[in-house]
């Protein structure tokens, strides 16, 4: 044992608690019902946190659980009617279809209201699949992303607000889904090359 063992194992023995001389038996018995008293306190105020903790937990499992299976179990057709409409919310993010024959989408702007401020966070997919076109975000003028990439996987960006952001198109006809999570719907939309869809985030009143 070096010299840094034992000086640990020092502090450990004095903090230990050892029989008080001075004491007679009735006063060492009532100290020692006090310490386990305190020590069932302790514990009675940590198990409910505990409790409550796993309850939290649960709740948030089972709450992401079912908001998957809804948008899972939208068949194509249920798919195609609420792309049609152009905002969705039962369409979850990352949801994709494989015919967009029967929809016909033009470019749109759109404004989104009744948010926190401060910031928000964007998602982004090709609803579509992978097509792999290229849009380019901007943000009040400024560039955030230079080019990015639509495929199925869900992209995530921090915006402002308020704010406008530009989804600026640098391929052909590029479909792409966005959805704000604080405002619980998704929009579908189309943007051509050179041309620009614009949101206008706006904080609540």
């Amino acid at each position: 044992m070096n010299q840094q063992e034992k000086k640990q194992k020092e502090n450990v023995q004095k903090q230990e608690w050892t029989p008080n001389p001075s004491m007679n038996p009735d006063q060492e018995q009532k100290q020692s019902h006090k310490r386990k008293k305190q020590t069932r306190i302790t514990s009675h105020i940590q198990e409910p946190a505990k409790k409550m903790r796993f309850i939290f937990g649960i709740t948030s499992l089972v709450t992401l659980i079912i908001a998957f299976s809804i948008s899972s179990n939208l068949s194509e057709e249920q798919g195609l009617e609420e792309i049609a409409n152009r905002t969705s919310s039962s369409i979850e993010s990352g949801f994709t279809i494989t015919d967009m024959s029967e929809v016909e989408l033009d470019a749109r702007d759109f404004e989104v209201g009744d948010f926190d401020g401060g910031t928000a966070r964007m998602l982004i997919w090709d609803f579509t699949g992978d097509s792999e076109d290229k849009v380019q975000i901007i943000v009040d003028g400024q560039v955030l992303r230079e080019s990015h990439t639509l495929t199925s996987s869900v992209a995530a960006y921090s915006v402002p607000v308020p704010s406008v952001v530009t989804i600026q198109g640098l391929d052909s006809n590029a479909t792409y889904a966005v959805k704000f999570p604080e405002r619980r719907y998704t929009i579908f939309n189309v943007v051509t090359s050179g041309t620009g869809n614009s949101y206008t985030l706006t904080p609540g009143l």
